[in-house]
């Protein structure tokens, strides 16, 4: 809340961790709302009262029902995020110049995971960073609404980082929504050009222009721990593209300081089912908001990230700050 948060999402949630939420509920823990999305492997489904995304799971709407999340690979600086074309620079201790990841999930399996939990209604989020994961994940998609159609699944695809044009043709065609994680540009983007990926597709990596250009609504997100929650800094990454070094990575893939608003509020609240009553201010929808200290939308750009947060309200309730 101290970041502006008002809604988080907690990506794999195990059974033990869905009954710590229950129970830091009960005892007036939360000052923020959390979508709960079920980790699959480690979460006992029986314990979920419904199958429908952005389904309150208290009456105060604090929880909600989230995605079912998978990982299909892992991540390009661990050299385990699953690529078309090998890596571009390999440590010693991996010799084959060939490398390019691999997947968690062989296509068949992935696609009867997908299909069982499709079929079912749930809402599908899958981690794919590298464009040969996404690949496989928009596989099982599509192959998943052929057997069992369905309107508006809105399964997401997570971090989506290396995505290539070809693909967000079909996520747009399929009505699947990129959850972008923009801040890479800032914490591994130098790296990314200079070891893992290259220039060229490094400057690629969450194309947020693109994905807008086609009229495809997506969100931006940290991802604690491996970057801090600052909302702000998402922001302000999709708006610069600034790496650690002060680099610019793939301009050409900016977005306006409204739209990267939009990502992380409205956008967002449209890839968590909760469009109808988060994500904007408008009449019959809860109050929560942030005060900021300054106007992002008049600020020099690349001071967007060092707005201080004046006041976080949740509903009714000011859950940081003060309005003084």
């Amino acid at each position: 809340v101290a970041k502006g948060v008002t809604t988080a999402h907690d990506g794999g949630v195990t059974t033990a961790m869905w009954k710590n939420y229950m129970t830091a509920h009960k005892r007036g823990m939360l000052k923020n709302r959390v979508q709960l999305l079920p980790k699959h492997g480690w979460f006992d489904f029986s314990l979920a009262p419904t199958v429908q995304c952005g389904t309150p799971l208290t009456k105060d709407g604090l929880l909600s029902m989230g995605a079912v999340k998978l990982f299909q690979d892992g991540s390009l600086q661990g050299y385990t995020g699953y690529l078309s074309n090998p890596y571009h620079s390999l440590p010693d201790a991996i010799s084959d110049g060939s490398w390019r990841g691999y997947p968690i999930y062989n296509p068949r399996e992935l696609v009867n995971i997908v299909t069982r939990y499709h079929e079912e209604g749930w809402q599908v989020a899958i981690h794919g960073n590298g464009d040969e994961a996404i690949q496989l994940i928009l596989d099982a998609y599509e192959e998943a609404q052929k057997r069992y159609p369905r309107a508006d699944a809105r399964h997401i695809v997570i971090h989506c980082q290396t995505v290539r044009e070809d693909q967000l043709d079909r996520i747009k065609r399929l009505g699947v929504v990129p959850s972008f994680f923009v801040v890479h540009t800032y914490f591994w983007g130098d790296r990314h050009r200079d070891i893992f990926l290259g220039p060229d597709r490094a400057k690629r990596i969450s194309p947020l222009r693109s994905a807008l250009k086609r009229g495809i609504p997506f969100s931006n997100h940290n991802d604690t721990f491996v970057t801090p929650i600052d909302p702000l800094l998402s922001v302000w990454s999709a708006v610069n593209r600034i790496t650690s070094s002060g680099q610019v990575l793939g301009e050409e893939y900016t977005i306006s300081v409204m739209d990267a608003l939009r990502s992380v509020t409205s956008w967002a609240a449209y890839q968590a089912c909760e469009e109808r009553i988060k994500g904007s201010l408008e009449p019959g929808k809860l109050a929560d908001f942030v005060i900021l200290e300054a106007n992002p939308l008049t600020v020099a750009k690349e001071t967007i990230k060092d707005i201080g947060i004046s006041a976080t309200i949740v509903g009714d309730e000011v859950v940081y700050g003060s309005l003084d």
